[in-house]
């Protein structure tokens, strides 16, 4: 078993040195860093809290991070990680908080991250050092992984078109798209939207674009209410998402600023669910006065009337080609370093067929 005085010796540092390197606390060095890793990667030396059990044997382990606790998508995926991890004797555990620093003290062999924001912010503090397998739930949208990371996505270009090629079927040719996101938003979601639509709206798209940011709602106080949310682009702190209540905000904004779409493609299930429950509350009925049509196909969409018409995403298969691919990766198999999830539309009532 390689010992951090055998790396600080061949690197010609001490111990000291060597534990700040690897630990990422205290000054060291850039340079001095540099061969630090590098002798201890050539070495195979790892800083995890457990080496030398791991060494021995397998915790058997693996470690879902994620904070999103009210979004059932990712409940969905977590259900399925635990299903496929069962099948190949693991077991699955759950880290709701976004303090990298216990995954220290963790025991486990292998992390999934629930996106690509979370993936980066990983790999930019503690994942610099800490090289335990990682793999990525991920949904085509852009990101540079400061190190390669394997991801399992899922190709959202392709669920927009499916979502407005059912839209398009039933007649809708106004449609708009309601996001939690500012129009410059690089998401996949409106990119594909803008494309599939721009032939329709010309420069009139944004006009056809509701989204629940306060760059897009600089003056209105509703938005203070997520003001947390938002919080996340600048820093560490990354809560819950309250896509249900944007979608509130969303169906009101439609009706205050009488857009004249027939049908409406919400960002997720969770937002559309939020936006059937302020139209009906506006005595504007879905599917009779407004279409829509969610992302995810997640199991909430049943429990609301109308049934919800939704992309289905399939985060259960999801969740489990993640936990297959990474006990690959433990197994020292090949993987590939992008595979895909199965995506399907799902049909409910939320959707009218115009005359």
């Amino acid at each position: 078993m390689v010992t951090r005085k055998e790396v600080a010796e061949k690197a010609g540092v001490s111990v000291s040195v060597v534990s700040r390197a690897m630990n990422n606390s205290g000054y060291v060095e850039a340079e001095k860093k540099k061969r630090i890793l590098e002798v201890a990667d050539k070495l195979g030396y790892y800083p995890h809290p457990v080496a030398e059990a791991l060494q021995k044997r397998r915790t058997k382990q693996l470690l879902f991070f994620c904070k999103d606790l009210r979004n059932s998508f990712y409940i969905d995926m977590y259900q399925g990680m635990v299903e496929a991890a069962r099948k190949r004797d693991y077991m699955m555990v759950f880290n709701g908080s976004m303090d990298f620093e216990k995954i220290r003290d963790a025991m486990i062999d292998g992390i999934i991250m629930p996106n690509e924001v979370v993936t980066q912010h990983y790999l930019d503090t503690v994942g610099r050092n800490y090289r335990i397998p990682v793999i990525a739930a991920s949904y085509g949208n852009p990101a540079r992984f400061s190190r390669a990371v394997p991801r399992v996505e899922i190709d959202m270009e392709k669920v927009m078109e499916l979502a407005v090629r059912e839209l398009r079927a039933n007649g809708h040719k106004r449609l708009a798209l309601a996001m939690p996101y500012p129009f410059r938003t690089m998401d996949v979601r409106r990119l594909a939207f803008c494309s599939l639509m721009e032939e329709v709206y010309g420069n009139r798209i944004k006009d056809y674009y509701i989204g629940i940011h306060r760059e897009e709602l600089p003056e209105d106080p509703r938005i203070l209410a997520f003001q947390e949310d938002e919080d996340r682009e600048s820093g560490m702190y990354l809560p819950e998402e309250d896509f249900f209540g944007k979608g509130e905000l969303a169906a009101q904004l439609f009706a205050e600023r009488k857009i004249d779409a027939t049908a409406v493609v919400a960002f997720n299930d969770e937002f559309a669910l939020g936006m059937c429950k302020r139209f009906h509350a506006l005595g504007i009925q879905v599917p009779r006065d407004i279409s829509l049509i969610g992302i995810d196909g997640s199991s909430a969409r049943k429990y609301r009337d109308p049934c919800l018409t939704s992309v289905g995403l399939f985060p259960e298969k999801q969740g489990a080609r993640c936990v297959d691919t990474l006990l690959d990766m433990l197994e020292g198999k090949k993987v590939k370093y992008v595979s895909g999830s199965p995506i399907k539309l799902i049909k409910g009532d939320s959707v009218r067929k115009l005359e």
